[in-house]
């Protein structure tokens, strides 16, 4: 790879960088939370899978984001630092961003302004994106009812406690491994797009990016996720964990990227509804849930401006 295209891949590692500062909530957030396990042995822990789970499982959604619209350098360059910039002004409020939006909604955009954007991919990923946070709810509730039976019946406090920290750590590992696999092809599908990476150096460059932002993280929007929306259990929060990690790696498979964000807070609602729908914060979930919204609409707009000022510079 030459050096001018190294500096032009920049975004992306930018953008890979703020999805691991963002979205540590969504891998390790309700354990750290629930005091289980230590906040920095959690980046650690997360920044080795994160890269293990890219590198065997992230290559299956390269296409779909590769797809949105045809891209060149000029409009990968300007949707990614479109995306981070919108990821950071929002993580300064403490809220966990969706990437896929974020990235759909910058390729969109420039694709509107193109006329190239492929609509029956952008309905496929706004399907699946309604789809996750439900799907993860029902995969919440039902793992939470079926497990709990084994662990209620375990009559020693300190087993119990043994088995949640076990169990938190094997889940937290699997949703860092689900979480590289899952949102990889957020960062470097449009550059594969625009051919200025190969399949091989995106994954390489989308696990150190993400790697390097967890190890950076949010605290704030950990607490966020972690404790805002409902009050968790160390139990429940492992359960929490493993129905996000189990959403992020079926959507892995099917091949279209889906929010880690919107998984978690989906197994946190599903959580939430076992132990009764009192417990939620409606309020930090409606701010939450604006966020996606508002994501998509402000990266797009940020990546047209982004796109037409390099157009002219060109």
């Amino acid at each position: 790879m030459s050096h001018y295209l190294l500096l032009l891949a920049l975004p992306a590692i930018f953008l890979g960088w703020t999805l691991g500062y963002n979205n540590m909530s969504a891998i390790f957030g309700p354990p750290v939370v629930a005091g289980i396990i230590k906040y920095r042995t959690s980046t650690i822990l997360a920044a080795i899978f994160i890269i293990l789970g890219t590198i065997i499982g992230g290559s299956a959604g390269m296409k779909t984001v590769s797809s949105i619209a045809s891209t060149g350098v000029i409009m990968a360059v300007s949707a990614s630092l479109g995306t981070a910039i919108v990821v950071l002004v929002l993580s300064a409020f403490s809220l966990p961003v969706s990437i896929t939006q974020g990235i759909a909604g910058a390729l969109i955009g420039i694709g509107i302004v193109n006329h190239t954007t492929q609509w029956g991919i952008v309905e496929k990923i706004i399907t699946m994106s309604v789809i996750a946070p439900f799907g993860a709810i029902v995969i919440a509730y039902l793992t939470h009812k079926t497990v709990s039976v084994f662990y209620n019946r375990i009559g020693s406090i300190r087993v119990k406690g043994t088995f949640v920290r076990l169990f938190s750590l094997s889940v937290g590992i699997y949703t860092a491994y689900s979480f590289g696999a899952d949102n990889v092809a957020n960062i470097t599908g449009p550059f594969i797009g625009a051919e200025m990476f190969n399949v091989q150096q995106a994954l390489i460059f989308g696990a150190a990016a993400m790697a390097l932002g967890v190890l950076t993280s949010s605290k704030k929007v950990i607490y966020t996720v972690g404790s805002g929306i409902t009050v968790l259990e160390p139990f429940d929060a492992a359960i929490a964990l493993f129905s996000e990690a189990s959403t992020l790696l079926i959507f892995s498979i099917i091949g279209v990227p889906i929010s880690s964000v919107q998984a978690i807070v989906g197994a946190v609602i599903g959580v939430g509804l076992v132990k009764g729908t009192r417990m939620i914060d409606s309020k930090t979930l409606i701010r939450i849930i604006s966020g996606w919204i508002v994501t998509p609409i402000a990266t797009g707009t940020i990546a047209v401006i982004i796109y037409s000022i390099l157009k002219i510079w060109r």
